[in-house]
C-alpha cells in the first residue's frame, strides 16, 4: 500500500514536470517551410564540403605513408625486406606459440 502511494506521488510530479516543460515550449513557432528548406539546403552543402575535406585528409595520409614506404624502399631495400619479412614471421610465431599453448592445455586437462 505504502509503495503504491509513493508511485503515485512519483507519477504526479512526472506528470507535473512534464506540463512545465510542455508550457515552457509550446509558444515556439515551428519554423516555416522556406527557411526549412534553406537550413537543410545550406547544411548538405556543409556536409558535402566536410565529406571532401574527410576524402582529401584520407588522401594525403595515404599519400604521406606510401611515399615514406617508398622512400624506405629505395634508399634502404634491406631494411625494407626485413621489415616484410619479420612481421609476417612474428604474426605467425604468435599463432603458432597460441596454438601450442593451447593443445598443452587440453592434454594437461
Amino acid at each position: 500500500m505504502n509503495n503504491d502511494t509513493g508511485d503515485k506521488k512519483l507519477l504526479n510530479k512526472l506528470s507535473a514536470e512534464l506540463d512545465r516543460l510542455d508550457a515552457q515550449y509550446d509558444d515556439i513557432p515551428a519554423p516555416s517551410l522556406p527557411a526549412m528548406q534553406q537550413f537543410l539546403a545550406a547544411e548538405a552543402i556543409r556536409r558535402r564540403r566536410q565529406s571532401r575535406r574527410e576524402l582529401l585528409l584520407f588522401w594525403l595520409a595515404a599519400l604521406f605513408l606510401l611515399s615514406i614506404v617508398l622512400a624506405v624502399l629505395g634508399f634502404a631495400p634491406a631494411v625494407y625486406w626485413i621489415l616484410q619479412a619479420v612481421i609476417p614471421l612474428a604474426a605467425l610465431g604468435g599463432l603458432a606459440a597460441v596454438r601450442i599453448r593451447r593443445r598443452l592445455e587440453e592434454r594437461d586437462q
